[in-house]
């Protein structure tokens, strides 16, 4: 009798268990915006701040690099600089540079 009490109990809060979830689902599609176009300026929204976040960490990031680097190492990364375009654009060495440079044997 208990177990045939607990089935028609149970068969009967079933309903109650179903209308609760979908009450919940309605909650949630009132805050997603209505239209498509609301949806698109919300995500563009978030895209924009997301990207204003990324930039500001990148700012940050060669702002640092900057404060760090020394008068010799900004004019050491200029020469270095100089050499690879000139060797990218297949130009030799200064005459000067190229005659007095140690030589392997």
């Amino acid at each position: 009798m208990k177990n045939y009490l607990f089935v028609c109990l149970f068969i009967f809060l079933i309903p109650v268990f179903g209308l609760s979830q979908e009450a919940s689902s309605a909650k949630d599609k009132a805050k997603a915006p209505a239209s498509a176009r609301a949806q698109h300026r919300e995500a563009k929204k978030k895209w924009k701040e997301s990207r204003m976040i990324e930039m500001e960490q990148k700012r940050a990031i060669k702002e640092n690099d900057k404060r760090l680097q020394t008068k010799a190492t900004l004019k050491r990364m200029r020469q270095t600089k100089r050499k690879s375009e000139r060797m990218r654009n297949n130009r030799k060495e200064f005459f000067l540079v190229r005659w007095f440079k140690y030589k392997h044997h």
